[in-house]
């Protein structure tokens, strides 16, 4: 099964192990997630994953678990473009290439873990999904109620160029949600049932969950 982009490797070829980093955020397939790491474990794991098949295996550690739990099931990261800062901290940029499971894991003498993993399953996250148009028109009716209520601004003539798949994974990385909903919106099958959970979600909530980031262009 081919990528969808020359840059990634093909499905059959993606690494039997994974440097995994915890983090209460979700990367989703075909998502971006940018990173600052300084801590010299995470420099390692950085350095383990430049070395090989520059890959990070993205995990969100468990709710109400005991500390150090995480989910079994995460997003891979390619690591798109990185850069050095003088202060010793290091900017990173995720692309989202495919969910895995979480076989086994290894803590490395630098302080990092090393994951075991299934990508048996996930094959999907390499096609790019075909959502029906009344699905999109209903998801997007869906945002613009959800702003209005909130007196949110939202670039439309931007929302509307974008393919409603990355729509999704970029409002999933700047909304408050808790790390249940997010893990939930990762282990949807399907995009259109990322879909329907996530209008569920905005549904159910009262109150604003926009954060502001200064990754979200989409909505002030």
């Amino acid at each position: 099964m081919k990528p969808k982009s020359s840059f990634i490797q093909a499905f059959d070829k993606l690494p039997e192990k994974l440097p995994i980093y915890p983090l209460e955020n979700a990367l989703l397939p075909g998502g971006e997630l940018p990173l600052e790491l300084s801590a010299p474990d995470d420099l390692a794991l950085f350095l383990r994953a430049v070395k090989t098949d520059q890959l990070i295996g993205m995990v969100q550690p468990e709710h109400n678990a005991p500390e150090g739990s995480i989910y079994q099931t995460g997003c891979a990261g390619r690591i798109r473009q990185y850069r050095e800062r003088k202060d010793g901290k290091l900017n990173i940029m995720l692309t989202g290439v495919c969910r895995y499971k979480i076989i086994e894991q290894v803590r490395q003498k630098d302080g990092y873990t090393i994951a075991r993993v299934d990508w048996a399953g996930f094959e999907n996250d390499y096609e790019t999904e075909d959502v029906e148009l009344p699905i999109i028109k209903d998801f997007k009716e869906t945002l613009r109620i959800y702003f209005d209520r909130h007196n949110m601004q939202v670039d439309w003539k931007v929302l509307d160029k974008l393919p409603v798949e990355q729509v999704v994974n970029n409002l999933v990385l700047v909304m408050n949600l808790d790390i249940d909903s997010k893990q939930r919106l990762l282990e949807s099958p399907t995009v259109t049932q990322r879909i329907d959970l996530f209008s569920r979600l905005l549904n159910e909530k009262e109150n604003p969950i926009l954060v502001s980031t200064p990754d979200s262009k989409l909505v002030n």
